[in-house]
């Protein structure tokens, strides 16, 4: 069910991430989806979407996604989060925060750029050593 502009990212945070309804992937993406910032390339399509997502759920768990602020222009929406959960692999809690700007035309996310603080992530969950940036 297509939803507001207003509301939309706050629904994609919410049932996606709060909630781990993957359902939302097919009701909120476009078929051709392409997402920057999430991996080493983008991801396109839908498929490649829930791989991706599927895989950060197998190594995040009780996330919780916290929209700060919402902003709108045109069909470009902007949500500042920030995110807690557990690193699956350790038990430890992980905190960071991000920025994503979402084009939606007709009710679906078509492309997505994503700025979230994954050098943080990374060193919270010990993929990443503190003295390795030294």
């Amino acid at each position: 069910m297509p939803v507001s502009k207003e509301v939309f990212m706050t629904r994609w945070y919410d049932e996606l991430w709060n909630n781990a309804n993957e359902n939302v992937i097919d009701e909120m993406l476009h078929p051709n989806v392409k997402a920057h910032g999430l991996w080493a390339e983008p991801i396109v399509g839908k498929e490649q979407f829930k791989q991706f997502y599927k895989a950060f759920r197998k190594d995040y768990g009780n996330i919780k996604v916290v929209i700060e602020k919402n902003l709108m222009d045109g069909n470009y929406l902007v949500s500042l989060c920030s995110v807690k959960g557990i690193h699956n692999d350790t038990g430890k809690p992980i905190e960071f925060f991000g920025t994503s700007i979402a084009l939606v035309e007709d009710g679906l996310l078509v492309e997505g750029w994503n700025c979230f603080d994954f050098l943080t992530l990374n060193i919270q969950n010990g993929k990443i050593k503190p003295e390795q940036l030294s």
